[in-house]
């Protein structure tokens, strides 16, 4: 199988929860990306 067969073929099904998200688990998930590489330490990303 090639790669534009698989893609064509690829879905995705999500279902969301209402629930609000644990502070805890915000600033877990803000602290990983804010230590992760960057090409070059260029840090592009911006957090808002």
């Amino acid at each position: 199988m090639d790669f534009a067969a698989l893609a064509a073929q690829r879905y995705s099904l999500r279902k969301y929860s209402d629930r609000p998200v644990e502070q805890e688990k915000l600033d877990a998930i803000l602290e990983t990306g804010r230590n992760a590489p960057t090409a070059h330490n260029n840090q592009p990303q911006r957090i808002l």
